[in-house]
Protein backbone atom coordinates (compact mmCIF):
# COMPACT_ATOMS: atom_id res chain seq x y z
CA UNK A 1 0.00 0.00 0.00
CA UNK A 2 2.58 2.68 1.15
CA UNK A 3 4.90 1.69 -2.58
CA UNK A 4 1.05 2.11 -3.92
CA UNK A 5 1.23 5.57 -2.16
CA UNK A 6 4.85 6.39 -3.23
CA UNK A 7 4.44 5.51 -7.12
CA UNK A 8 0.93 7.67 -7.37
CA UNK A 9 3.28 10.65 -5.69
CA UNK A 10 6.33 10.07 -7.59
CA UNK A 11 4.07 9.54 -10.87
CA UNK A 12 1.99 13.24 -9.77
CA UNK A 13 5.29 15.21 -9.27
CA UNK A 14 6.67 13.73 -12.70
CA UNK A 15 3.36 14.65 -14.30
CA UNK A 16 3.83 18.27 -12.74
CA UNK A 17 7.64 18.93 -13.51
CA UNK A 18 6.91 17.65 -17.31
CA UNK A 19 4.15 20.76 -17.55
CA UNK A 20 6.32 23.05 -15.95
CA UNK A 21 9.04 22.09 -18.10
CA UNK A 22 6.56 22.47 -21.10
CA UNK A 23 5.66 25.44 -20.09
CA UNK A 24 9.09 27.16 -19.96
CA UNK A 25 10.07 25.60 -22.94
CA UNK A 26 6.85 26.82 -25.05
CA UNK A 27 6.79 30.34 -23.43
CA UNK A 28 7.31 32.82 -26.15
CA UNK A 29 9.89 35.85 -25.28
CA UNK A 30 8.99 39.22 -24.81
CA UNK A 31 10.56 40.01 -28.18
CA UNK A 32 8.29 37.59 -29.78
CA UNK A 33 5.40 38.77 -28.05
CA UNK A 34 5.55 42.24 -29.28
CA UNK A 35 6.58 40.64 -33.14
CA UNK A 36 3.37 39.01 -32.95
CA UNK A 37 1.56 42.29 -31.84
CA UNK A 38 2.87 43.66 -34.62
CA UNK A 39 1.76 40.94 -36.96
CA UNK A 40 -1.72 41.21 -35.88
CA UNK A 41 -2.16 45.02 -36.12
CA UNK A 42 -0.91 45.20 -39.30
CA UNK A 43 -2.99 42.42 -40.72
CA UNK A 44 -5.90 44.06 -39.12
CA UNK A 45 -5.21 47.69 -40.72
CA UNK A 46 -4.43 46.22 -43.58
CA UNK A 47 -8.07 44.57 -44.02
CA UNK A 48 -9.56 47.44 -42.79
CA UNK A 49 -7.81 49.43 -45.14
CA UNK A 50 -9.22 46.95 -47.97
CA UNK A 51 -12.89 47.32 -46.94
CA UNK A 52 -13.11 50.70 -46.01
CA UNK A 53 -10.98 51.96 -49.04
CA UNK A 54 -13.61 53.04 -51.94
CA UNK A 55 -12.74 51.04 -54.69
CA UNK A 56 -11.92 53.02 -58.27
CA UNK A 57 -15.08 52.50 -61.21
CA UNK A 58 -14.08 52.06 -64.63
CA UNK A 59 -15.52 52.57 -67.54
CA UNK A 60 -15.92 49.07 -67.75
CA UNK A 61 -18.00 48.13 -64.21
CA UNK A 62 -20.94 49.99 -65.54
CA UNK A 63 -19.87 50.84 -69.35
CA UNK A 64 -20.64 47.74 -70.74
CA UNK A 65 -24.32 47.26 -69.92
CA UNK A 66 -24.69 51.41 -70.45
CA UNK A 67 -23.75 50.64 -73.93
CA UNK A 68 -25.69 47.41 -74.09
CA UNK A 69 -28.75 49.36 -73.03
CA UNK A 70 -27.97 52.01 -75.79
CA UNK A 71 -27.58 48.95 -78.29
CA UNK A 72 -30.83 47.20 -77.52
CA UNK A 73 -33.19 49.94 -77.26
CA UNK A 74 -31.87 51.73 -80.63
CA UNK A 75 -32.45 48.37 -82.21
CA UNK A 76 -36.12 48.29 -81.14
CA UNK A 77 -36.69 51.65 -82.44
CA UNK A 78 -35.30 51.18 -85.67
CA UNK A 79 -37.18 48.21 -86.22
CA UNK A 80 -40.24 50.62 -86.22
CA UNK A 81 -38.97 52.31 -89.26
CA UNK A 82 -40.13 51.33 -92.77
CA UNK A 83 -38.31 49.10 -94.96
CA UNK A 84 -35.49 50.23 -97.09
CA UNK A 85 -35.46 53.40 -95.05
CA UNK A 86 -32.80 54.12 -92.29
CA UNK A 87 -29.41 52.85 -93.91
CA UNK A 88 -27.74 55.28 -92.23
CA UNK A 89 -28.77 54.76 -89.26
CA UNK A 90 -28.98 51.16 -89.47
CA UNK A 91 -24.85 51.29 -90.20
CA UNK A 92 -24.09 53.57 -87.12
CA UNK A 93 -25.57 50.94 -85.29
CA UNK A 94 -23.80 48.79 -86.48
CA UNK A 95 -20.21 50.15 -86.02
CA UNK A 96 -21.47 50.59 -82.44
CA UNK A 97 -22.22 46.93 -81.63
CA UNK A 98 -19.07 46.20 -83.07
CA UNK A 99 -17.43 48.20 -80.78
CA UNK A 100 -19.38 47.06 -77.63
CA UNK A 101 -17.83 43.16 -78.94
CA UNK A 102 -14.76 44.57 -79.28
CA UNK A 103 -14.76 46.28 -75.47
CA UNK A 104 -16.52 42.66 -74.52
CA UNK A 105 -13.21 40.87 -75.64
CA UNK A 106 -11.40 42.30 -72.69
CA UNK A 107 -8.79 43.75 -74.88
CA UNK A 108 -8.32 47.68 -74.27
CA UNK A 109 -12.26 47.10 -72.70
CA UNK A 110 -12.23 51.03 -71.16
CA UNK A 111 -10.94 52.27 -74.27
CA UNK A 112 -13.65 49.95 -76.43
CA UNK A 113 -16.70 50.36 -74.10
CA UNK A 114 -16.74 54.59 -74.21
CA UNK A 115 -16.69 54.46 -78.04
CA UNK A 116 -19.34 51.90 -77.93
CA UNK A 117 -21.59 54.05 -75.37
CA UNK A 118 -21.13 57.15 -77.45
CA UNK A 119 -21.90 55.55 -80.82
CA UNK A 120 -24.82 53.89 -79.36
CA UNK A 121 -26.37 56.51 -78.06
CA UNK A 122 -25.99 58.59 -80.62
CA UNK A 123 -28.02 55.67 -82.85
CA UNK A 124 -30.34 55.35 -80.12
CA UNK A 125 -31.37 58.95 -80.06
CA UNK A 126 -31.10 59.71 -84.21
CA UNK A 127 -33.82 56.55 -83.98
CA UNK A 128 -35.88 58.18 -81.98
CA UNK A 129 -35.58 61.54 -83.86
CA UNK A 130 -36.57 59.29 -87.72
CA UNK A 131 -39.48 57.63 -85.58
CA UNK A 132 -40.46 60.70 -84.24
CA UNK A 133 -40.36 62.61 -87.77
CA UNK A 134 -41.75 60.00 -89.42
CA UNK A 135 -44.98 60.13 -86.93
CA UNK A 136 -45.63 63.79 -86.06
CA UNK A 137 -49.51 63.30 -86.60
CA UNK A 138 -49.10 61.66 -82.83
CA UNK A 139 -47.14 64.36 -81.31
CA UNK A 140 -49.19 66.16 -78.49
CA UNK A 141 -50.51 69.61 -78.98
CA UNK A 142 -48.81 71.45 -76.01
CA UNK A 143 -46.32 74.07 -76.04
CA UNK A 144 -42.74 73.31 -75.60
CA UNK A 145 -40.71 74.78 -72.54
CA UNK A 146 -37.92 77.34 -73.33
CA UNK A 147 -35.07 76.06 -75.57
CA UNK A 148 -32.27 78.61 -73.62
CA UNK A 149 -31.14 75.65 -71.83
CA UNK A 150 -30.90 73.54 -75.15
CA UNK A 151 -28.87 76.64 -76.96
CA UNK A 152 -26.35 76.52 -74.42
CA UNK A 153 -25.62 72.42 -74.90
CA UNK A 154 -25.37 73.24 -78.34
CA UNK A 155 -22.83 75.49 -77.90
CA UNK A 156 -20.48 73.35 -75.31
CA UNK A 157 -21.30 70.57 -77.45
CA UNK A 158 -19.93 73.08 -80.49
CA UNK A 159 -16.48 74.51 -78.08
CA UNK A 160 -15.81 70.65 -77.43
CA UNK A 161 -15.64 69.51 -80.89
CA UNK A 162 -13.26 72.76 -81.93
CA UNK A 163 -11.45 71.07 -79.57
CA UNK A 164 -11.02 67.91 -81.31
CA UNK A 165 -11.64 69.56 -84.82
CA UNK A 166 -7.32 68.60 -85.29
CA UNK A 167 -6.79 65.14 -83.37
CA UNK A 168 -5.80 62.01 -84.80
CA UNK A 169 -8.68 59.62 -85.11
CA UNK A 170 -8.97 56.11 -85.89
CA UNK A 171 -12.03 54.92 -87.71
CA UNK A 172 -14.16 58.02 -86.94
CA UNK A 173 -13.07 60.32 -89.26
CA UNK A 174 -16.19 60.46 -91.33
CA UNK A 175 -18.00 61.08 -88.12
CA UNK A 176 -16.46 64.40 -87.16
CA UNK A 177 -18.64 66.00 -90.00
CA UNK A 178 -21.70 64.43 -89.30
CA UNK A 179 -21.53 65.39 -85.91
CA UNK A 180 -21.20 69.08 -86.88
CA UNK A 181 -24.45 68.63 -89.00
CA UNK A 182 -26.39 67.00 -86.49
CA UNK A 183 -25.26 70.09 -84.09
CA UNK A 184 -26.58 72.78 -87.48
CA UNK A 185 -29.74 70.70 -87.98
CA UNK A 186 -30.46 70.97 -83.90
CA UNK A 187 -30.09 74.27 -84.05
CA UNK A 188 -32.18 74.69 -87.50
CA UNK A 189 -35.13 72.54 -85.48
CA UNK A 190 -35.50 75.61 -83.05
CA UNK A 191 -39.86 75.35 -84.32
CA UNK A 192 -39.53 71.55 -82.75
CA UNK A 193 -38.49 71.28 -79.47
CA UNK A 194 -38.43 67.29 -79.35
CA UNK A 195 -36.73 66.78 -82.86
CA UNK A 196 -34.00 69.62 -81.82
CA UNK A 197 -33.37 67.86 -78.65
CA UNK A 198 -32.60 64.12 -80.12
CA UNK A 199 -30.54 65.71 -82.67
CA UNK A 200 -28.39 67.45 -79.87
CA UNK A 201 -28.19 64.61 -77.97
CA UNK A 202 -27.09 62.67 -80.92
CA UNK A 203 -24.42 65.06 -81.41
CA UNK A 204 -23.13 65.20 -77.73
CA UNK A 205 -22.81 61.35 -78.21
CA UNK A 206 -21.15 61.15 -81.12
CA UNK A 207 -18.65 63.90 -79.52
CA UNK A 208 -18.31 61.85 -76.67
CA UNK A 209 -16.77 59.21 -78.65
CA UNK A 210 -14.57 61.28 -80.93
CA UNK A 211 -13.25 62.26 -77.42
CA UNK A 212 -12.17 59.02 -76.86
CA UNK A 213 -10.28 58.26 -79.46
CA UNK A 214 -12.80 57.00 -82.34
Amino acid sequence: MATGNVRRKNAKSSKGSAITRSKTMTRPTKRAVNAIRKAVKKHKAKRVTQVVRPRVVYAADYGLMTAFHHMQRASVVISLMKKGTGEDLKELLGRGVKLYRKAMEGEDQNKFVLRAIGVLRAAEHLSLAGLYAARQKHKQKVVSPSPAWLEKFIAEADRRLEKIQHAERGKGTDLFPVTVELLRQAEDSDHDAQLAYELAMAADALCFALENGL
